[in-house]
């Protein structure tokens, strides 16, 4: 399976799986004899999240798809500018912290699979010829890059990452080796 078939087979499938949980948050509604206060922008969670990372040179090409169920959507969408600008500073702030810093920022909406999408180039990540630090990426979470699955040229996650399941995939042009948080050309 080539690469785009496997990219749109994925999506396919986080829309496919977004409905069945969103239909099963519907059920529950209705059986539900209490009043639930509607969540603030800051508390809503994804569904899922798919992160991509593919290197070309000094740039991180960053990619963040996040599924939603459609009550969440709804609201995100009420407050669409200023969850926007939340996720953006947010990122941004976590780069710094690792004297990284982001260009060109997107964020991009998508009612039909009630999904957002947060791109980004990311500089200062490059360490030495064809070597990057992930520290950015991992420096909050419980693991590192032994935890994913590697093939020549990629690395691969699939867990959960604060209650939210989420795959990361790592992509470069050449075959890799890596440490804990540091990825380079294998020799």
């Amino acid at each position: 399976m080539n690469k785009k078939n496997f990219y749109s087979f994925l999506v396919a499938g986080l829309v496919i799986l977004g409905t069945l949980i969103a239909g099963c948050a519907k059920k529950e509604k209705k059986g539900a004899a209490t009043v639930k206060k509607p969540q603030k922008v800051e508390e809503v969670r994804p569904i899922r999240n798919a992160i991509e990372i593919k290197a070309e040179g000094e740039i991180l090409h960053y990619q963040k798809v996040s599924l939603w169920n459609e009550k969440d959507f709804s609201e995100i969408s009420e407050s669409r500018k200023k969850f926007e600008s939340k996720e953006i500073d947010s990122f941004k702030k976590n780069l710094s912290r690792y004297n990284k810093y982001a260009v060109n920022p997107k964020f991009e909406f998508d009612k039909e699979r009630k999904s957002t999408t947060l791109i980004y180039y990311v500089k200062g990540a490059m360490y030495g010829t064809n070597s990057y630090d992930f520290h950015w990426l991992l420096g909050g979470l419980p693991f590192d890059l032994y935890q994913f699955k590697q093939s020549e040229k990629e690395l691969y996650y699939e867990g959960e990452i604060n209650g939210v399941s989420t795959t990361i995939r790592l992509t470069f042009p050449y075959i890799i080796t890596h440490c804990h948080e540091h990825v380079w050309p294998a020799r």
